[in-house]
């Protein structure tokens, strides 16, 4: 743009006035704006180089009629990025620019009175223009480079609370002392007793962490903390903390009902503290692996209602051969004749011992029901008549879905 002559000697006279700018800029950024008054001294240094950096970019970009540089706007874009380390709302930080635009204008203005005529309106209207466009440009600049440095914090924030609850969960060489002040920065409090859920939820559906963390979170601010809330693989794990107000029993269903699509959860707890949050994990994560293994009715599988199978889970090589001795015989017919005993036995039992109620499960004959039952007393040698003989079969059967569950098991 052509430069009309009074634009130099302003320009020159509002860079000898620098200093007095920079200090009017700092007293009404301190004066307007609470946040950075809050940060001390340290701030203050260094938002006076940021501004005297400004200031001196926009002389220069005044003085050559030209639109700020790209190694310009990246001297800028740092120091937003700075600020959005620094927690400075970004509202905040552009309210600091917009201040240092208006100074530097109200300096401007003051020296263009100096002149009169029409040399003078021009110049005035030159330079309003001028840094209009300026500010609007590192106004862009700022608010890109704060985003962007925005999300890498909540990146490396997300990394850091991952491997917290990775620590609180699975236990790690971390001192509790450094696990529970670690859990304070994330804003838990891990004195409290905590309920533990781990869950499965609709398939292929993205965001079930954020889904769970606001259904378990769903109560009264005043009797509520935060749940704590991770998804690892197809596990959605929340540790819901059981403050005044909340029913442990009942809880889990009314977060189901929150929750869009088909859920399941294991339930443990409440435990308090670190070892107790572990082990209401542990529970939790034991307890919908039964759940799921043994294909109970749902949505809700509680430890404390499977203890009994825990105990079927507990010493592998035992359960192993438990349910070697007492299905090994079935086992085996069925591999090799393709026979269905282990389904018929099973079914039978589901039904209350009703041949008819397990044929009709089955699709076939009572006849043929009563037929496989023979068998399978003639194979075992265990009676369907006898109390404790039924018991061995249907905790045998229960040992083998679940071990036949566990990863890596072999179908």
């Amino acid at each position: 743009m052509a430069e009309s002559a009074a634009v130099r000697p302003i320009i020159d006279r509002f860079l000898a006035r620098l200093d007095e700018v920079v200090d009017l800029c700092i007293a009404a950024i301190w004066e307007a704006i609470p946040s950075y008054a809050r940060l001390g001294d340290d701030l203050r240094n260094d938002v006076r180089q940021a501004v005297r950096g400004n200031v001196a970019i926009l002389a220069n970009v005044l003085s050559q009629s030209r639109d700020i540089s790209r190694d310009e706007l990246e001297a800028i874009e740092q120091v937003g990025a700075r600020r959005a380390e620094g927690g400075i709302p970004l509202e905040d930080v552009l309210s600091a620019y917009r201040i240092v635009s208006r100074v530097c204008w109200t300096t401007l203005a003051e020296e263009c009175r100096r002149y009169s005529g029409e040399e003078a309106v021009e110049a005035t209207i030159e330079l309003a223009e001028a840094v209009l466009r300026y500010t609007d440009q590192i106004s862009t600049g700022v608010a890109d480079a704060y985003a962007r440095a925005q999300r890498a914090i909540v990146r490396e924030q997300e990394g850091a609370r991952r491997e917290f609850l990775a620590d609180l969960l699975y236990g790690t060489d971390a001192a509790p002392e450094d696990i529970l002040r670690r859990a304070l920065t994330f804003g838990y409090d891990l004195s409290l007793g905590y309920v533990a859920m781990v869950g499965v939820g609709p398939e292929g559906d993205q965001g079930k962490e954020a889904a769970v963390a606001a259904a378990a979170g769903a109560g009264s601010p005043e009797t509520r903390s935060d749940p704590i809330v991770l998804q690892k693989g197809e596990n959605t794990i929340a540790l819901v903390p059981a403050t005044m107000g909340m029913d442990p029993v009942t809880m889990p269903e009314k977060v189901i009902t929150e929750l869009e699509g088909e859920w399941r959860f294991g339930v443990g707890g409440p435990q308090p503290g670190l070892e107790g949050i572990r082990q209401a994990y542990l529970e939790a994560r034991e307890a919908l692996e039964i759940g799921m293994a043994l294909e109970l009715e749902g949505p809700v599988y509680r430890f404390e209602d499977l203890i009994l199978y825990h105990f079927l889970r507990v010493e592998p090589a035992l359960v192993g051969r438990f349910i070697e001795q007492t299905l090994g015989p079935l086992l085996e017919y069925d591999e090799g004749r393709k026979g269905e005993l282990i389904k018929t036995i099973e079914s039978y039992f589901d039904a209350d011992g009703s041949v008819k109620m397990a044929g009709a499960a089955l699709f076939a004959h009572p006849h043929t029901v009563s037929y496989r039952l023979k068998q399978v007393e003639k194979l075992t040698g265990w009676s369907l008549r006898d109390a404790e003989d039924k018991l061995r079969l249907q905790l045998a059967l229960r040992a083998f879905r679940l071990a036949r569950a566990r990863p890596g098991a072999e179908d």
